[in-house]
């Protein structure tokens, strides 16, 4: 059964960086001065915040950071300075993980489904010599 990317642990990894808290709501916003997470940011404003995340992660950081400081800006019943927006998120974008490379997990995946190719070719191989090793000695009795 195949595990659905949604549920996967390789997200897990982006936990710290959404789960850092960024800011305080205004006292007139209807939570009152509740705490505001990345994860909060990126969900008010209709993102997907795994994916968000992720995208974030394979971008240069200063792109990265610039991306965030947009989204705090756009913020509602939040006020974000330019400066500050752009000064919180540097500091965000830090505890990204950095993006690792994909060639040594495909690398691992091909060597593992080709030993698994050639195993099943000796076996099969195996089987036939067996067979015609059998049929040429003949009945034993």
């Amino acid at each position: 059964m195949t595990v659905r990317p949604d549920y996967s642990l390789s997200r897990a990894r982006y936990t710290p960086f959404l789960f850092t808290v960024v800011g305080t709501e205004t006292p007139e916003a209807s939570n009152r001065g509740e705490d505001i997470t990345i994860l909060t940011a990126l969900s008010r404003v209709g993102v997907d915040p795994w994916q968000e995340a992720a995208r974030l992660a394979r971008l240069p950081r200063g792109d990265a950071a610039r991306s965030l400081a947009d989204t705090f800006t756009k913020l509602p019943d939040t006020h974000w300075a330019e400066g500050d927006a752009q000064g919180t998120a540097h500091r965000m974008i830090d505890t990204l993980p950095e993006q690792a490379s994909e060639a040594p997990a495909k690398l691992g995946v091909w060597i593992f489904l080709t030993w698994r190719f050639w195993a099943a070719v000796a076996l099969a191989l195996a089987m036939v010599a067996l067979n015609a090793f059998a049929e040429n000695l003949g009945p034993l009795i």
